[in-house]
């Protein structure tokens, strides 16, 4: 546990106080605390005279579109962030697309709510704003509520028996997650905030409350119930790399530096082809040319045109989509996060469930071949030579990427006959889990494990002892088992070994060296024997690569730390997508 004590005694030596964004001494502390009542005050009266329609001029007109939040707090602000229902009343497509998006479920996932919450548990509060370690500001929860921290909602830790999930503590509107008034009040980076002092990761912004909302447009249209400005931050990689890199606050002997990579999408992007012409593209193409565009449909950085505001008299513009398409979606059925699953395509010709976004994107970002398995075979060969060439060709950043030692990308192989299955890898099994509930096979395999290893855990730590399982990866003494591009906690001993953990606080250092690079093709060999009943006709073979956003094994611990947050029906809602595929038949001669 020497990790955890470096953290207990260093952490506060890198804390983020909420009063970076007020710089100064006392009397700057005084303006932000002045001008934060007088914005919350001035904040719910506009909120009551839009929605009421008191005599303001551009009063917002009715859309048809239903914006009343969950909890009936509709048209009213929190410490001067407005409630985004606020915003959909002159922004309803905006407003729809938000809703239904990973951005707004951020602060209120249940699988993110147990993992912080265990985290707390686990450092005794060493990551969570506690007046006895000297930390500020709460560590996970600023990415997913940043309203919440700059309001200072978050109690401090006080032991384990009292500890709360940090939904329970937000304000409404704050529980809304990334919201149109956060990001709208952003005025750019906190380098102070940063380790390398360069405005990324770990919520590195300067933002508060304001009457001004920035946007991309240069020549907007003031209205009476705000002010506009055009901020080229918010359309920067930058505005995005600064809460997707995580950064811990704990050396990594590895790489030298004074903190570990615990997301680096955004430097893996910075660092790549994408941000250069050096593409297929030929141009630098940034985060929002794919996340907030036509993207795949159309090529990155193709964007629809529509009057972004009703009720004002402005041209059509670009209009970034703000659905967010990326890997991850809700679990949970509730009418606060719509679209979750359908069918239906929106105005644009997109589709408006987010499912059917993440499996668009997901299948357009790598391609997988047997370029290289033969097209026959001897009737006295030993091995059965299949090769398999994965690439990421449609993505700006590593595959998987973000959270990517709990993101699964893994190839499936089945290899047959006419006599039945030959060999194969990256399998599931469907089986019962009586831990969580489920004392019967459910007929589910999307929920169960892969055979690559398996692990003991202690529940208290979240130790782990890893144990190779059946299928596990035996090159490059043997081309069989399974080939996996998730990356890797480690821990490193004193006498130069390591091990995989799954706790991220017992890591010495990450390994993200397993994911799939951008534009790289990045083969492998299966070997695979022939059985002793030989071959019967001929042989087919079928690849697929297959990405799930946690290994169910995960959420099932945290469904015992934590059953109030995850259950097993939150680990069922974890589906598999299918990225790509490809068969071959190897006929024997």
């Amino acid at each position: 546990m020497r990790t955890l004590a470096w953290i207990i005694r260093n952490v506060s030596c890198r804390v983020w106080p909420v009063e970076s964004v007020w710089r100064g001494c006392e009397k700057g502390k005084m303006r932000r605390r002045i001008i934060l009542g007088i914005m919350g005050t001035l904040s719910l009266c506009l909120g009551t005279l839009v929605w009421h329609g008191c005599g303001l001029e551009n009063n917002p007109p009715s859309t048809g579109v239903e914006v009343a939040p969950s909890d009936g707090t509709a048209g009213f602000a929190s410490a001067g962030f407005n409630d985004p229902t606020m915003c959909g009343a002159c922004h309803p497509t905006h407003f729809r697309e938000w809703q239904g998006s990973i951005m707004h479920y951020s602060a209120t996932s249940p699988v993110f709510n147990a993992f912080e919450l265990t985290v707390e548990k686990l450092t005794s509060g060493a990551f969570a704003a506690n007046p006895e370690n000297g930390v500020t500001e709460n560590f996970c929860i600023g990415c997913h509520s940043p309203t919440g921290v700059f309001n200072g909602e978050l109690p401090s830790y006080v032991d384990e028996a009292s500890a709360t999930p940090a939904r329970d503590n937000l304000s409404p509107v704050s529980q809304q997650g990334l919201s149109c008034d956060f990001c709208h009040t952003v005025t750019g980076p906190d380098l102070d905030k940063s380790f390398l002092n360069d405005g990324i990761a770990n919520l590195s912004l300067i933002y508060g409350p304001s009457d001004t909302k920035w946007g991309p447009v240069s020549d907007s249209v003031d209205v009476s119930y705000h002010d506009t400005a055009e901020s080229p931050y918010l359309q920067s990689p930058e505005f995005c790399g600064s809460c997707h890199d995580v950064r811990i606050p704990i050396p990594d002997p590895v790489t030298g530096e004074p903190f570990q990579r615990l997301e680096n999408l955004f430097t893996e992007w910075k660092n790549g082809p994408y941000n250069s012409t050096d593409n297929p593209h030929g141009k630098v193409v940034r985060c929002q040319d794919c996340h907030m565009s036509l993207y795949p449909i159309e090529p990155p950085g193709v964007f629809p045109t529509m009057t972004l505001g009703v009720g004002v008299d402005v041209p059509e513009r670009k209009h970034a989509i703000h659905a967010f398409t990326a890997v991850s979606i809700p679990f949970v059925d509730s009418p606060q996060f719509p679209n979750i699953d359908t069918d239906a395509k929106d105005e644009f010709g997109f589709p408006l469930g987010q499912k059917q976004r993440r499996t668009q994107m997901l299948r357009a970002a790598c391609t997988l071949t047997l370029d290289g398995t033969p097209a026959s075979l001897a009737t006295d060969a030993e091995v059965i030579p299949i090769r398999i060439v994965v690439t990421n060709t449609g993505t700006g950043h590593r595959v998987p990427s973000g959270f990517s030692q709990e993101r699964q990308v893994w190839v499936e192989l089945v290899v047959s006959d006419d006599a039945g299955v030959i060999y194969e890898s990256g399998y599931l099994r469907d089986q019962a889990h009586p831990e969580t509930g489920e004392m019967e096979p459910d007929g589910l395999q999307d929920d169960e494990d892969l055979n690559d290893h398996h692990f003991d855990v202690d529940m208290e730590t979240l130790d782990t002892v890893f144990h190779d399982g059946p299928d596990h990866n035996q090159r490059p003494e043997r081309n069989l088992g399974m080939v996996s591009f998730q990356n890797k906690f480690i821990r490193i001993h004193e006498d130069g070994s390591w091990e995989t953990v799954i706790n991220p606080l017992l890591a010495d250092h990450m390994d993200n060296s397993h994911s799939l690079d951008m534009l790289t093709p990045t083969p492998f060999r299966y070997d695979v024997p022939i059985p002793d009943r030989g071959i019967v006709g001929d042989i087919r073979v079928t690849a697929r690569l297959r990405y799930r956003a946690f290994p169910p094994e995960f959420l099932r611990i945290l469904a015992i730390r934590e059953p109030e947050l995850v259950s097993e029906d939150i680990v069922d809602r974890n589906t598999i997508v299918d990225m790509a595929e490809a068969d071959a038949v190897i006929s024997v001669r």
